[in-house]
């Protein structure tokens, strides 16, 4: 990510160059740490030695622990939203459909929210496609919180500027800018004379164009935190250093250490007078060695007790629950077998703080993909824009017996009705069967109301036969 930011923009007022350059140092202020976030992530962290724990020869092993990328993916796998629903309980516009389709939006939703959790925050903007080039009208694109930063507006509760960074794949160059502020959107683009204002778009909404998604937000820092803090950092180190300690252990001391008593070097050379390798000694399980010439004394040889690697499994799991605990994820998940396997009950436990996280997370970034939404359908066309909200899939992951069997006793109690968004919710039911379930109860309802009204029309009909004759004229 050897990415360089331009200082020098031309086209930008003075007010618009001050802004810049507040964004531009907000944005290098965070992004060491960012980065380093992104690499135990990755499982690039280098090895933090202190000092005495580890020898010289550690710094050639590669040890690599994945507990940072589980800390994130544990509760990034039940923040899941797997569509959109409008309010009214109508099915989505066309309109609304084709930008979920041509965005893909759920696969960039997933993206958000991991990159939320690792790096405290993402970014989410509404940006106009080039057409000419096959692009969609409307563009839903993230902006990573290492290439991407703002300013948040407490009084108003949203950002009232940013400054996002379109990176290549590679993240080896910039290919374009957006500055935005209320009322203001400004590309900046590079040609052979520099980087330059582009374009600006003016609008009249209340937002600007991009939308902040936060994992636990508050007062003091509403750009939240992130999931790989300095408590898993930590521990992931210590984790890096068990292993590479009971590596070498292995490697050096796996054959039981002996000693000798009254011997000499000439014991321990060839017929050429080459030293033996110690490798030979450790190995040879039958050591045959001379008397000794001049005193005639024999050597005595022992053996000091073998090695054990229990220090090194309790101390990995005590790190590995101390981890756990700290991103409340059950042990088990950590890779450190027990003796005695967690039961159900136990799974649940441990887990129900993880479920209470993911719920957070369905508000915290609800209200966002709320306004992205908003934001598309107005700059896709001047239609109505139907209100909606994400759809999230149930953190705790119940079976669909333990689900339908709740949501057969709520509709049975009249709490529930049988066709209600909350029972669909209840049901863990996609977007794609509940609307063929919306479908098919207006055919029904249609249906039923044409044998309403036929059966009204036979019987007007058969009322108006049953008149005796001359009746009308009386």
């Amino acid at each position: 990510m050897s990415l360089t930011f331009p200082n020098t923009i031309s086209g930008l007022d003075s007010d618009e160059r001050k802004l810049y350059r507040t964004l531009l140092r907000r944005l290098t202020a965070k992004r060491k740490r960012n980065r380093l976030r992104r690499a135990y992530m990755d499982g690039r962290n280098e090895l933090h030695d202190i000092g005495y724990a580890l020898p010289p020869v550690a710094a050639d092993i590669d040890i690599v622990v994945g507990w940072p990328a589980k800390a994130v993916e544990g509760l990034a796998n039940r923040v899941v939203m797997d569509g959109l629903q409008s309010e009214s309980g109508d099915d989505l516009t066309e309109r609304v459909q084709s930008i979920m389709d041509v965005n893909d939006l759920m696969a960039v939703a997933d993206s958000v929210h991991t990159d939320a959790l690792v790096h405290s925050c993402s970014f989410v903007a509404v940006l106009a496609g080039d057409t000419d080039l096959g692009e969609p009208d409307v563009i839903v694109q993230e902006f990573t919180a290492d290439v991407a930063t703002g300013i948040w507006d407490k009084r108003r509760h949203r950002l009232e500027s940013a400054l996002l960074f379109d990176v290549s794949d590679d993240y080896k160059h910039i290919d374009c800018a957006y500055l935005m502020r209320y009322g203001m959107t400004i590309t900046i683009e590079h040609d052979r004379t520099g980087w330059h204002v582009a374009d600006r778009y003016e609008d009249d909404s209340e937002r600007i164009p991009c939308e902040l998604f936060a994992y636990k937000p508050d007062e003091r820092r509403p750009f939240g935190r992130s999931r790989i803090d300095r408590a898993v950092m930590s521990l992931t180190d210590s984790a890096v250093r068990t292993f590479l300690r009971s590596e070498m252990q292995a490697e050096l001391y796996s054959v039981p250490p002996r000693y000798i008593l009254g011997a000499s070097e000439e014991m321990f050379s060839d017929e050429d007078g080459n030293p033996i390798p110690r490798w030979r000694l450790m190995l040879d399980q039958m050591l045959i060695l001379p008397r000794d010439s001049s005193s005639g004394e024999v050597p005595q040889v022992g053996q000091f007790t073998q090695y054990s690697f229990e220090p090194h499994s309790a101390q990995l799991r005590q790190t590995a629950t101390m981890f756990a605990s700290a991103t409340s994820l059950p042990p088990d998940a950590m890779g450190v077998l027990t003796d005695n396997p967690s039961s159900a009950e136990a799974i649940d436990k441990a887990t129900k703080e993880l479920c209470l996280l993911a719920e957070k997370c369905h508000r915290w970034f609800g209200n966002p993909w709320r306004h992205v939404i908003d934001r598309a359908q107005r700059a896709a066309g001047d239609g109505d824009v139907q209100a909606v909200r994400p759809q999230w899939r149930n953190p705790s992951t119940p079976s669909r017996a333990a689900a339908a069997d709740a949501a057969v006793k709520l509709v049975q109690a009249n709490i529930l009705p049988a066709d209600s968004e909350v029972t669909y919710d209840m049901l863990d039911l996609s977007d794609e069967q509940r609307r063929i379930l919306r479908t098919e109860q207006r055919r029904k309802a249609a249906e039923a109301a044409i044998e309403r009204l036929s059966a009204q029309g036979a019987h007007e009909t058969g009322s108006i036969s049953d008149k005796p004759t001359g009746a009308e004229d009386a």
